[in-house]
């Protein structure tokens, strides 16, 4: 198992410093749950990790990340009900990776949609 979690955080609409390219590294210890909102369908889809531990102690909870099917505008996936979610098991997947190292990444594949999509983790925030 890993010992962080990193999500890569693309948006080429972002002016530097804050983009185009960020990599948020979570601890797998302070990882308390993962969940997935956004309905069924095209709409706006998000991954929220629940936060402890050191995070705690600088206030934060949770960390929510927005996924877009473009890198460079909030384009919504297109997520079926019935099947499994991708996104959550995304980062259950870098969760339980043997990577060899220390780190595992949280990599998102395609949507659900009839032609799919390559999805990203577009924006981050922590609350």
């Amino acid at each position: 198992m890993p010992k962080f979690i990193k999500f890569n955080v693309v948006n080429s609409a972002a002016a530097s410093p804050l983009g185009p390219r960020e990599s948020i590294l979570v601890n797998i210890e302070d990882i308390t749950r993962v969940t997935a909102t956004g309905a069924t369908g095209a709409n706006a889809k998000t991954v929220v990790v629940g936060l402890t531990g050191r995070n705690s102690e600088a206030n934060y909870k949770t960390l929510t990340l927005t996924v877009s099917t473009s890198v460079s505008a909030a384009a919504n996936p297109t997520i079926v009900t019935g099947n499994a979610n991708p996104l959550v098991a995304a980062v259950r997947s870098a969760m339980t990776a043997n990577p060899g190292g220390v780190v595992a990444t949280a990599q998102l594949g395609s949507d659900q949609a009839a032609v799919p999509v390559q999805m990203y983790f577009r924006t981050a925030a922590f609350a």
